[in-house]
């Protein structure tokens, strides 16, 4: 991310270039929307803006100094009025309509920049998540993705307006007289010079406290996220101090801003208040002499009526940079999401996969990406036949779990390849290979929603009784029927009414829903206790026949039954040995040290 001294250049190459997608984008994404908001900002503004004229030539025509005629037509007081009330009419019905298409307008275009982030975080790879804090990734999505839509349509319905009436005006004054038009013109740029000095402080105050709150939200979700630890620590009171500490700094900061504000507000109602009184003041010096008091009358009040718009841009151009400054800073973080790109490659023209019948590692190497300097699994050959269940143990560190990550394709090989039926898996269509594979880790992986919702994720379509018949497998179902609203208990946050043993119980009743061909067991049962673990891996027996499966073993128990052994040497060792259980519990090596060391559960 760039530093807040980047970020308050206003006019940053990158962030102009950033923005000038954003717009293309919003454009592009809702074109007819856009056209029918821009042509009602256009017609509101030149309705608001035209009452100066409307206003000049009434006063004209009851002074008798003009305002007699309008496209050829005689013009009475009275007609004026009658033309005001209809523009008055026509700018209420049209400020409507634009108000509320530029509100759909924002509200599509949010939701599109929050789409597309979120696209991005489920596309990237696995490292960015090992990188970088996701709490403070999704303040950033909610929080920006709407300031960049409230600001885009915030300053564009402005500028339209400022451009049109500043056009408008200039052309009313300039007609009624070229002398004090020039004093208006010369009095609002020097004024608007010192306002644009002030807003650009209050800027960069606004950008750093900004990004201070976003850190500090992210921080408080984390604690939030993470309550369990603190009530069993009893670090409530330490907890909430540090918050008063953290928001005191905010309140320092945002103190600066809210002064700042202030001045720049105070300032523009000074100008408010004083270009149509300077103006006043400047026609009666000028022409008092030489003009009777119903011609200084006609020149003073239009005068008046159009300089006090005129002083109104003064409100508008503050806003309009204020909006394009927080547009622009909130693209500028977003694009940083979505424009992270993936290292896993996807291919242009993905071969779908049927069934899985043969898996093959050729050659594989793995390092971690985020630790480029440590060889994990160094160069290791491996087929897997269909039907037949295969367990990999070792100790800590020794590459198991990668096995796991490489299947899924989590991350690629560092070198040599995966094979899914003699075909590279960089060039499988990974939806159609996915949907064949179950996969249960140690920490199960709970979506807050029902019940119901969380075990038919293996399968959107299966029906309500699917579901129910999935869960007795899985030996839920009676524990289910306990809780409140039964399959329509909603599960907190990582299922957190749940114990460890009912949330594996919960994942398994996934695996015997989508009834994968590959089940991929990674460490499923490591977090329980033993009595529990004896009841779980009871309902993965039952799961793993007449499946292809991976178990990636923390206790020897767990694999007893399998085909074949696969024995990890630690420190990136590789396959060290291959075997049954019982050829490898008697035989003097690797495999045999664990099983002395008492790892059977």
């Amino acid at each position: 991310m760039q530093s807040v001294e980047d970020r308050v250049k206003f006019f940053s190459k990158d962030k102009l270039k950033k923005y000038r997608e954003l717009l293309a984008g919003s454009i592009k994404a809702y074109p007819g929307l856009f056209t029918i908001y821009v042509l009602l900002a256009i017609t509101d503004t030149s309705l608001f803006s035209s009452m100066s004229i409307v206003i000049a030539n009434l006063i004209k025509n009851i002074t008798n100094e003009g305002g007699k005629s309008l496209f050829g037509f005689t013009m009475y007081w009275y007609s004026w009025v009658a033309v005001g009330w209809s523009m008055i009419l026509a700018y209420a019905v049209t400020e409507f309509f634009f108000n509320y298409v530029g509100g759909i307008w924002t509200r599509k275009v949010e939701i599109w920049l929050r789409v597309k982030c979120l696209k991005a975080l489920v596309d990237v790879d696995l490292t960015f998540y090992s990188k970088n804090q996701i709490g403070n990734y999704m303040t950033k999505i909610i929080g920006d993705s709407q300031g960049a839509a409230d600001g885009l349509n915030e300053w564009s319905n402005n500028l339209i307006y400022i451009i049109i009436m500043f056009i408008v005006i200039n052309i009313i004054m300039f007609s009624l007289n070229v002398e004090i038009a020039a004093i208006a013109i010369g009095v609002f740029v020097l004024l608007l010079i010192i306002s644009l000095v002030i807003y650009f402080q209050y800027r960069k105050a606004t950008i750093v406290s900004l990004d201070y709150k976003q850190n500090l939200d992210a921080d408080n979700t984390d604690r939030l996220m993470n309550i369990r630890l603190i009530k069993s620590s009893g670090t409530e009171l330490s907890e909430l101090e540090r918050i008063k500490d953290f928001n005191k700094i905010y309140a320092k900061k945002i103190n600066k801003t809210v002064w700042l504000g202030t001045l720049l507000l105070i300032f523009a109602n000074f100008l408010g208040w004083i270009l149509p009184g300077l103006i006043t003041i400047s026609i009666i010096f000028m022409y008092n002499d030489t003009y009777n008091l119903a011609q200084i009358t006609a020149l003073v009040i239009p005068f008046v009526s159009t300089v006090t718009i005129l002083a109104g841009a003064m409100f508008l151009l503050p806003i309009i940079l204020r909006a394009l400054s927080v547009s622009m800073n909130c693209n500028w973080r977003l694009n940083f999401i979505y424009s992270q790109k993936s290292i896993i490659i996807k291919p242009s023209e993905p071969i779908k996969v049927n069934q899985i019948n043969k898996i093959e590692l050729k050659n594989v190497e793995f390092i971690y990406p985020e630790s480029p300097s440590k060889l994990i699994l160094p160069k290791t050959s491996l087929v897997f036949e269909k039907g037949k269940s295969y367990a990999f143990v070792g100790e800590t560190g020794s590459g198991k779990s990668t096995i796991a990550k490489l299947l899924l394709r989590f991350y690629d090989p560092y070198k040599g390849d995966v094979l899914i039926n003699d075909i590279n898996l960089k060039e499988i269509d990974m939806p159609s290979y996915l949907d064949k594979i179950g996969y249960v880790e140690q920490e199960p992986q709970i979506l807050y929603g029902t019940v119901m919702d969380n075990i038919r994720y293996a399968k959107f379509d299966a029906t309500d009784e699917e579901v129910i018949e999935a869960a007795k497998k899985a030996s839920l179902h009676n524990f289910i029927l306990t809780l409140s609203d039964k399959y329509d208990t909603i599960l907190g946050e990582r299922g957190f009414i749940f114990s460890g043993g009912q949330k594996q119980r919960l994942v398994i009743a996934r695996m015997f829903l989508k009834n994968p061909e590959l089940l991929i067991l990674d460490e499923a049962t490591s977090a329980l206790d033993n009595i529990v673990e004896k009841e779980v891996q009871a309902q993965l027996d039952k799961l793993i026949i007449g499946r292809t499966t991976i178990i990636i073993a923390h206790r020897l128990s767990t694999i007893k039954d399998c085909d074949q052994i696969i024995v990890l040497g630690g420190n990136a060792g590789g396959i060290v040995q291959v075997g049954t259980f019982e050829e490898l519990k008697n035989l003097e090596g690797h495999f045999n040290k664990l099983y002395k060391a008492g790892l059977m559960g």
